[in-house]
């Protein structure tokens, strides 16, 4: 039993050299007349290309910790693409068998990649579907990691990813911490730890089609793959957010293709949504990109999509903290 708990110490060990330490770039940009920056983490940097390989590691890390995981497993989770890509990712490195649940609206590009991995992929009708199913495949004995309730998604970015922007910021004055939510991990974790050490306001995205943060029915279907997943998360507290700022997909997407066009940082449509969000909140705010943009090719990002805001933001240039 010992060699067994010091050989899973010695891969998770491997697994974490994988996504740690992904860069902080300062992006100058002018907008009504002012020149801003906005601090954003690269986090396509990792394994698969997304944020969601800390929270999966972090789950599975948990897990094993507390005996609740074992080789040989088998594993079903529900997910609008990056997270259930970073579980099959871990999970074949952990010698686990994979369940994947999907919404059909996602991108082809995330339901090849799954299928790519290993894993079992399973399209339902919508996410209300998808959870349903889980249940059923948890009562057969699967492991869910519950990204949308789990603790250990906060967990990984209050001790993870906020202390690698806090490292990277050193003494730079930060007004806001801006993230979408999709399970609120992100924006709960992060948004605390950079709240506690630099007194800034914490600021939630959601789409202007789903308010769900804002509980302003109805919550039409959207483009900004990742957040708003059809439900109010468990992890969210809306006493740690001091504001909620909505951005429409056309706005989100245009904002990812520029970025893309004129500094040749290749994002996807969540970080077009954040990057955005970061600037309408006022200067010097700190954000994520959580993915890029490779995993929306055969969705709206891969069209010419322009805004009259995003027409009026120029990006100026960036550094690498």
């Amino acid at each position: 039993m010992l060699h067994i708990k010091i050989r899973m110490k010695a891969k998770f060990k491997d697994i974490e050299k994988l996504f740690i330490d992904t860069p902080l770039l300062e992006i100058k940009y002018k907008y009504k007349n002012k020149i801003r920056i906005v601090y954003a983490k690269c986090e396509w940097y990792s394994l698969t290309g997304s944020i969601k390989d800390k929270v999966a590691y972090q789950i599975f890390f948990d897990a094993y910790t507390k005996g609740k995981l074992k080789d040989g497993d088998k594993i079903v989770e529900v997910s609008s693409g990056n997270m259930g890509i970073s579980v099959c990712a871990v999970s074949n490195l952990l010698n686990l068998k994979t369940t994947i649940l999907m919404p059909k609206t996602v991108s082809d590009e995330r339901k090849k990649l799954i299928r790519l991995y290993g894993a079992t992929l399973i399209e339902t009708e919508n996410f209300k579907e998808a959870f349903r199913l889980c249940k059923r495949y948890e009562k057969e004995g699967y492991f869910c990691p519950s990204q949308f309730s789990n603790i250990s998604n906060i967990k990984v970015h209050y001790n993870l990813t906020g202390n690698e922007i806090l490292k990277l910021l050193g003494d730079l004055h930060v007004n806001a911490f801006v993230a979408g939510v999709g399970t609120s991990g992100t924006l709960m974790g992060v948004g605390k730890i950079l709240k506690e050490k630099l007194k800034l306001k914490v600021i939630a995205l959601e789409p202007k089609n789903a308010q769900i943060l804002s509980n302003c029915p109805p919550f039409k279907t959207h483009k900004i793959q990742g957040l708003s997943d059809e439900i109010l998360p468990k992890l969210y507290n809306r006493n740690l957010v001091d504001n909620i700022i909505q951005i429409s997909d056309e706005d989100a997407i245009s904002m990812a293709q520029k970025l893309c066009k004129e500094l040749s940082l290749g994002v996807g449509i969540s970080s077009g949504a954040n990057f955005l969000g970061a600037i309408l909140s006022g200067d010097k705010a700190v954000t994520i990109f959580p993915d890029d943009n490779k995993k929306y090719l055969s969705t709206s990002l891969g069209q010419i999509v322009e805004t009259e805001l995003i027409k009026n933001i120029e990006l100026l240039s960036f550094s690498v903290l």
